[in-house]
C-alpha cells in the first residue's frame, strides 16, 4: 500500500510538472499559448508510456489499452499543434516547467519493472494521471482560455481523457490492481 502511493505521487508530480505551477504565464496568468504548451506536453508524457504499455505489457489488456491511449493522444496532439498554427499561437511551456524532468522520471520507474509489477505500475500511473488531467482540464485550463476555437478543442478531447480513466479504471479492476 505504501509502495502504491508513493507511485501516485510520482504520477502527480508528473501531471503537476505537465500542468504547471498555475497560474503562470508570461503576465503571470494562464494564457492561450501556455494552455496549448500544456496540452501537448500533457499527450507527448501519455503518448510516451503508453507506447511503453503497448510494448511491455505482461497482459493482453494493458498492451491493448496502452495502443489506444497511444494512438488516441497522438491524434489530440495533433489537434491542438494544428490549431496552433492556425491560430498563430506559439505554445509557450509555464515559467519553472519541469514536466519533462518529471515524465523521464516516471519513464525510468516504468522502465524498472517487468511483468505483472509493470502492468500494475502502468495502470496505477495511468490512473492518477488522467484524473489530475480530467481536474486541470475542467478546473484550471477550460476557465482560462479566452480563444474559442481552443476551448471547443478542450471540450471535444476531454471526453476522451474520462474514457481513457474510466477504460483503465476497468482493466486496473478485472486485473485486481485498484
Amino acid at each position: 500500500m505504501m509502495r502504491n502511493r508513493l507511485f501516485e505521487r510520482g504520477c502527480l508530480a508528473v501531471v503537476v510538472a505537465t500542468i504547471g505551477t498555475l497560474p503562470t504565464g508570461a503576465a503571470g496568468v494562464l494564457d492561450d499559448a501556455t494552455i496549448l504548451a500544456i496540452y501537448d506536453q500533457a499527450n507527448a508524457a501519455d503518448i510516451v508510456t503508453a507506447r511503453l504499455a503497448a510494448k511491455y505489457g505482461a497482459s493482453d489488456e494493458v498492451r491493448a489499452l496502452g495502443r489506444m491511449v497511444a494512438t488516441d493522444h497522438m491524434a489530440a496532439q495533433q489537434m491542438g499543434r494544428d490549431l496552433a498554427m492556425k491560430l498563430k499561437i506559439v505554445p509557450t511551456p509555464p515559467d519553472n516547467d519541469t514536466s519533462v524532468a518529471e515524465q523521464a522520471k516516471a519513464v525510468a520507474l516504468l522502465q524498472s519493472k517487468r511483468g505483472a509489477e509493470f502492468d500494475e505500475a502502468y495502470l496505477q500511473y495511468e490512473v492518477a494521471f488522467h484524473q489530475s488531467v480530467v481536474e486541470a482540464i475542467k478546473g484550471t485550463l477550460l476557465p482560462a482560455i479566452k480563444n474559442d476555437e481552443l476551448r471547443n478543442l478542450m471540450k471535444s478531447v476531454l471526453p476522451g481523457f474520462e474514457h481513457h480513466l474510466a477504460a483503465t479504471r476497468a482493466v486496473a479492476a478485472k486485473m485486481g490492481v485498484m
